[in-house]
């Protein structure tokens, strides 16, 4: 099936739709309250109207390149999740729950078999009655297709480091997936909307793309504006770089969402997003479309009148990535060097001039109150608050010392030249430009650098800093890939990977392998600490406070159903199914 015949598949359900629909479409646009309700009356009889979320997310949010095996940006995850479903999912106290699956497998139930040999094997069992958004059966073969597809290494693609350790996937009837693993791994029963390692693909429509031109298979409009999924919306419109218009899918297997129509309206400043949520103009935002300073705004605009809801949680960390890929670099030759440049910054001072006292400075990813961090500390926490004087005295050792003019020059008179880079976005510009200052007060020559959000070689530009690179990472294990060497990204993986510094070090590797296969979770947790030692020990990266500045979420009253975001999932739609609004 070529790409235009997919586009005729959609179109000859799509555009019936829209006429269908189109009274609908014309009545939910009028002018209306928060949300958007109304009524006819009719002798005693009252109809309600089709219920409209209208949510708002930042541009790029947007999912532009593909939305089954992963979105950008904090916000992006939510597009997958509306449209896409997985063979489990995490509910609001993270537990794994099944999804697609009708249980999640495990060595108790038999689903889960260990071989005498390490290898291992895990049985999936589809419910019944789940079907595409074309109405074709979702089919055992379509998770064999999307391992394939996710393996292509033409695929444009991030890759999870477990991806390796699959040997296959077959499918012994249209119910069962048997998924057959090389070695052992302690997340083989986890497996959600945006998994890159087993995910669905209709095979009704992309087999034959599969097999022919893979340039053709790229670029398909599937993977965007054309997309079949399982998940609770379907696309009925997109107008790009502008709004996406998503309807209840009327067969999704756990049951019709309740609210009958979402649209998702794309935002180039965080902005205008608070000025859209307070003149009502939209009805929710989750994570990802503002940061500390737009939640405030919106808090204080709300509180009084108890006309919303909006809160903030902690996902994980503001990291700065050293560069490693130069080894003349002064931080890749010298571990001194690096913590020095921890010990110059006033975390603290910049968390609450940034994110308005909202969290606090980071020696690590998870946050206090996690187990992991708990299991960090016993293992001793190596911590670098701000000490000028050390910072001084750890340069001085590695042969950097302070001239007469306050800037620090090796013994060849070499200046300490320092590139601090972000992404184009307001608020991380502006962090780039308070570390830097507060480097350069301290001695360094240090330089802010913001590259444009929408660049053609943004993923280059993420691999090819010369300094540091700021970047959010959650505290999830699958964030320990953004230090593992496979994962660091080159011209020939197309600048993909999550190891954007070039950070090489064996016994990490061998840590990250090793907690990948540990079953039992006390060792799992050990080897995660044990990782997260490494990173603080060495100075490896700048984590610079725990991350609530994007992970915010504002909602108005009236909408029900919307919880705090799974920890391992960070995804408020989850469970949009079972919203419900007035």
């Amino acid at each position: 099936m070529t790409p235009d015949s997919i586009r005729r598949s959609r179109s000859g359900w799509l555009w019936p739709a829209l006429l269908c629909c189109a009274a609908v479409v014309l009545a939910s646009c009028a002018p209306s309250g928060p949300a958007s309700r109304q009524a006819t009356q009719s002798g005693d009889q009252k109809t309600s109207a089709p219920k409209t979320l209208r949510m708002g997310m930042i541009a790029g949010s947007e999912p532009t390149e593909n939305i089954p095996l992963g979105s950008g940006g904090t916000g992006g995850g939510e597009h997958p999740f509306m449209l896409h479903a997985g063979l489990t999912i995490y509910d609001a106290q993270g537990t794994l729950q099944p999804h697609v699956a009708q249980r999640v497998p495990t060595i108790e139930n038999g689903d889960w078999k260990v071989m005498p040999d390490g290898q291992m094997e895990v049985t999936w069992k589809l419910r019944p009655a789940v079907k595409w958004h074309d109405g074709t059966p979702l089919a055992a073969s379509d998770f064999v297709l999307g391992l394939q597809v996710a393996r292509d290494p033409e695929m444009p693609i991030r890759r999870p480091r477990a991806l390796s350790f699959i040997a296959d996937a077959r499918a012994p009837d249209a119910s069962t997936v048997v998924v057959r693993w090389k070695q052992l791994y302690s997340f083989a029963n986890v497996s959600g909307a945006m998994d890159a390692t087993l995910p669905a693909l209709p095979r009704h429509l992309l087999a034959d793309l599969s097999r022919g031109d893979k340039h053709e298979l790229v670029n398909a409009p599937y993977w965007t504006r054309e997309f079949v999924g399982l998940g609770p919306y379907r696309i009925n419109d997109w107008v790009q770089a502008s709004q996406l218009d998503l309807r209840a899918f009327d067969q999704y297997f756990l049951g019709r969402p309740k609210i009958d129509r979402v649209i998702v309206r794309y935002f180039g400043d965080a902005n205008v997003v608070v000025a859209s949520l307070l003149s009502g103009d939209i009805d929710m935002t989750p994570m990802g479309a503002m940061k500390a300073e737009q939640l405030v705004t919106v808090k204080n605009a709300w509180a009084p009148t108890g006309i919303g809801t909006a809160y903030a949680q902690v996902g994980g960390a503001r990291n700065y990535r050293f560069q490693y890929r130069d080894p003349t670099a002064p931080w890749a030759q010298d571990v001194r060097v690096r913590q020095a440049l921890i010990h110059m910054l006033d975390r603290q001072t910049i968390a609450d001039t940034l994110v308005y006292g909202l969290t606090k400075a980071a020696d690590t990813l998870p946050p206090p109150e996690d187990p992991i961090y708990q299991a960090l500390e016993q293992k001793g926490l190596s911590r670098y608050p701000y000490d000028l004087n050390r910072a001084q005295q750890l340069l001085a050792t590695a042969g950097w010392t302070r001239g007469v003019d306050g800037v620090y020059r090796s013994a060849s008179g070499q200046l300490f030249d320092l590139e601090v880079r972000t992404s184009g976005k307001t608020d991380n510009v502006r962090e780039g430009q308070a570390l830097a200052g507060e480097w350069k007060s301290a001695g360094i020559n240090a330089t802010p650098f913001a590259f444009a959000d929408n660049a053609s070689n943004k993923d280059e530009l993420k691999a090819v800093y010369p300094g540091l690179l700021g970047w959010p990472l959650d505290f999830s294990p699958e964030a320990m890939q953004g230090w593992i060497s496979t994962q660091i990204p080159t011209q020939g993986t197309a600048w993909k990977g999550s190891n954007f510094g070039g950070y090489v070090n064996p016994r990490f590797d061998s840590l990250f392998d090793e907690h990948l296969v540990a079953l039992e979770t006390p060792k799992r947790q050990g080897l995660f600490a044990d990782l997260l030692k490494i990173l603080a020990d060495d100075a490896v990266s700048v984590s610079l406070y725990y991350d609530t500045s994007t992970y915010t979420v504002a909602y108005r009253k009236g909408i029900r159903g919307v919880t705090m975001a799974p920890s391992l999932q960070q995804i408020n739609a989850w469970n949009i199914q079972t919203w419900e609004m007035d």
